[in-house]
């Protein structure tokens, strides 16, 4: 067996020397396998029995793997199962069930690979090739030895390396290529020295008197066939033994016949002594045929006879291996779907674990989102509240200013004018009493009676304009047509126009009517003072839900963007009820071209605003 199955055995068995004989080695490591636990150790142990035992019995070495591969599955421990199932792929190779060897190490190829295992990758491969060589499919076997090489390159393993170039070596030979059988055969004994691995050395030192053998060099091939037998004393490498001695016998049998059967002899005793079958059919089909030139036909037949034991005996033991082989790939294949039952379940349970996770996820969310729809509800609700709130606390500020201002239109009128009116009748008693002559206090009497009548129409012109007689009795257009007509008898010349589209139509609360009439004696009043217009259009349109109101002058304008920051505070009254009304408030006006101010009331939120 090559040498390569050494670098899988455990380091905890470098104890056992050697220099043992195999048989006192398997005893040690029997009575340590009686004494250990169930554990990764015990795997160690029976991997190093398989490999003891594959030589002088394979089919212990079957059964010793086999006990190796299952305890490493139910330890889960995955490389010793690896190099168990690499020993008990020998096993088979040396009981001749080929077809199973090949499948085990496939087998633990694929898990050598799995689990990042590289020597296991490169151990199966070598024992493929070897596998196929031992059947004659030389060309196949050096498909698997290359690769097993490049994999052993890649990673600059010389250990595993070593025994695969000897392998090679065979196979070229077999194939007729004494040369390149040389090279790498040659290449691998060099490898054996420097690493001092003797079991390889030796076969591949017999491969080497196998090529000069062909070659025709005697001398040298005797030279390696004595080499190889000389260092395997004391090793468990009967089927090197076996087959250098069957070559010294092939060597000398023209020259030295009775050596040549002493030889065969010494082959045979060598394959059975390691129980190596092939070996001895070889050598006892070979000692037929010497005895069968000397003419001993009696001898002859009688290693005929052991020959076809042997045989016999090797295809018994290849059909017991195949039996277990095929028991063993049932109890596999039991456990096989045992595992699948079990991921199965663990598959459902995961299936089950992930449903209730995401009804838990879910619930969560519907009930986040119920949580944060009721939240929301009470934002929506606290926001109805505070603008209820505000427009309440803006239409007591509206009725407020209303009757406030009633009451000063009030007081003006019916207080201060009275006392100006009572003023002037007095001072026209006076001046009937007091004839005055002078021309100066003449003057200076006419001039106070002016004033007085001046400040009459001015009390008036307040009072009417703080609660407009005209907006009471007629409503807002009405209102609105007066303070026009007072404006275009003023003494600025105005040329006013007044539209009206809609509003015949529509019947206006009267709290809706005061807020938008102070709007417009405001926007008019700013004309008025600021604009320098001689044009003045106001328009009012109403729609089935809009007021539109329009105030277009043709006065010098102004830059709406420059004058943002200074706005005073009759537009931003303005701009407060047009809030308070959910309206719209724009002014569109340029240097030197007038302005034109519009507003959006819409007449349902209006409406509503007022009257809440």
């Amino acid at each position: 067996m090559p040498r390569l199955l050494l670098a899988v055995i455990c380091c905890s068995m470098v104890h056992l020397a050697w220099g043992a004989s195999p048989s006192s080695r398997a005893d040690s490591l029997q009575r340590l396998l009686s004494t250990s636990r169930p554990d990764t150790n015990r795997v160690r142990i029976l991997i190093q029995l398989a490999w003891e035992r594959t030589d002088d019995n394979p089919l212990k070495g079957v059964e010793y793997g086999q006990q190796g591969v299952r305890l490493a599955r139910q330890l889960h421990f995955r490389s010793g199962e690896c190099r168990a199932l690499l020993m008990l792929g020998w096993a088979f190779m040396r009981t001749g069930n080929y077809a199973t060897a090949i499948q085990t190490q496939v087998t633990a190829r694929r898990l050598a690979e799995s689990i990042g295992y590289a020597g296991g990758v490169i151990h199966a491969d070598n024992a493929m090739g070897y596998a196929h060589l031992e059947q004659g499919n030389r060309q196949l076997s050096l498909r698997y030895f290359r690769r097993a090489v490049g994999q052993a390159e890649r990673y600059h393993d010389t250990v595993l390396l070593t025994p695969i170039l000897g392998n090679i070596g065979r196979a070229h030979l077999e194939l007729g290529r004494p040369d390149s059988a040389w090279y790498y055969t040659w290449r691998g004994y060099q490898l054996d020295l420097e690493q001092q691995d003797v079991h390889s050395e030796i076969g591949d030192l017999s491969i080497l008197g196998d090529i000069e053998a062909r070659r025709g060099h005697i001398h040298q091939a005797r030279y390696f066939y004595q080499q190889a037998i000389s260092r395997a004393v004391g090793m468990p490498v009967s089927y090197a033994i076996s087959r250098a001695y069957l070559g010294l016998a092939r060597l000398v049998r023209n020259q030295q016949p009775a050596a040549a059967m002493q030889y065969a002899r010494q082959a045979l005793a060598a394959g059975k002594a390691g129980r190596y079958a092939k070996g001895v059919f070889e050598a006892s089909d070979y000692l037929a045929d010497l005895y069968a030139d000397t003419g001993s036909n009696a001898e002859a037949y009688r290693y005929l006879r052991a020959a076809a034991a042997t045989r016999d005996s090797l295809f018994s033991q290849s059909r017991m291996a195949q039996v277990q082989a095929l028991s063993f790939s049932e109890e596999l294949h039991q456990q096989k779907l045992a595992e699948e039952g079990e991921r199965a379940a663990a598959r459902r349970w995961q299936f089950i674990l992930a449903l209730a996770l995401a009804g838990a996820v879910l619930t969560a969310i519907v009930g986040y989102l119920l949580i944060s729809r009721r939240h929301l509800r009470r934002e929506v609700e606290f926001v109805q509240e505070r603008q209820r709130m505000e427009r309440s606390h803006s239409r007591a500020i509206l009725d407020a200013e209303q009757n406030e201002r009633r009451r000063v239109g009030a007081d003006l009128h019916d207080s201060v004018g009275q006392l100006l009116s009572a003023a002037k009748m007095t001072l026209g008693a006076l001046r009937r009493r007091l004839p005055l002559t002078d021309t100066v206090h003449q003057e200076l009497f006419g001039n106070s009676m002016d004033m007085l009548d001046e400040a009459v129409r001015e009390v008036r012109s307040i009072s009417h304009n703080l609660v407009p007689t005209t907006f009471t009795r007629h409503g807002l257009v009405q209102a609105v047509r007066c303070l026009l007509d007072r404006l275009a008898l003023g003494p600025r010349q105005l040329q006013i126009q007044l539209e009206v589209n809609g509003l015949q139509d529509h019947q206006l609360d009267s709290t809706l009517e005061n807020i938008l009439f102070r709007i417009l004696q405001e926007l008019i009043h700013n004309v008025t003072k600021h604009a320098q217009a001689t044009e003045l259009t106001v328009q009012l349109s109403c729609q089935q839900e809009e007021l539109q109101i329009s105030i277009i002058d043709n006065g010098v304008g102004f830059n709406p963007a420059a004058q943002h920051e200074n706005v005073g505070i009759g537009l931003r009254n303005v701009a407060s009820r047009v809030a308070y009304l959910h309206g719209e408030f724009a002014i569109h006006s340029t240097t030197g071209g007038g302005t034109c101010t519009i507003l959006k009331i819409p007449l349902r939120m209006g409406a509503t605003a007022v009257l809440v």
